[in-house]
């Protein structure tokens, strides 16, 4: 098995797994997004502000996680305002519960670590919910959302 970070290159096939964690969170595929999928990745790959790492045998999936940093105001509980959101974390379903995303994420907090970052967030499945708290990661508040029309 490699660990390797994704490249423009694997846009398509990060497109495709994307589709298949919204399904797996319960999220009805009632549109496409396959163009939106492809213009992100082909965006944010190979940025220095989104990481996304790659878990991988014999030139196959078998999980991978992402971390998009961005900028904030400061404030007194982030000093530096910058901030890290992980998202697209996703283990090939023969894959799972052999440690693939947490070792993957370990990597990205490493980085994190590395960049001065003290805040991470993401919104986590009720699957994902006990990997993210054996790392330390603390249920707050649910955020609120406006969707414009």
């Amino acid at each position: 098995m490699i660990i390797r970070k994704a490249t423009v290159s694997d846009a398509a096939l990060l497109s495709e797994v994307r589709k298949l964690q919204l399904i797996d969170e319960g999220i009805a595929p009632d549109c496409d997004i396959d163009e939106e999928l492809s213009a992100f990745f082909k965006k944010w790959l190979g940025r220095d502000d989104f990481i996304q790492l790659i878990a991988e045998e014999d030139g196959k999936l078998l999980s991978t996680a992402a971390v998009i940093y961005y900028d904030l105001p400061p404030s007194y509980t982030n000093k530096i305002g910058f901030r890290g959101y992980v998202t697209n974390v996703y283990t090939a379903p023969e894959h799972r519960r052999k440690g693939l995303s947490k070792m993957l994420l370990e990597k990205l907090l490493e980085d994190a670590k590395s960049r001065g970052i003290k805040k991470l967030w993401l919104g986590a499945s009720k699957d994902g919910r006990p990997l993210y708290e054996k790392l330390g990661f603390i249920q707050q508040e649910s955020y609120m959302e406006l969707t414009l029309r």
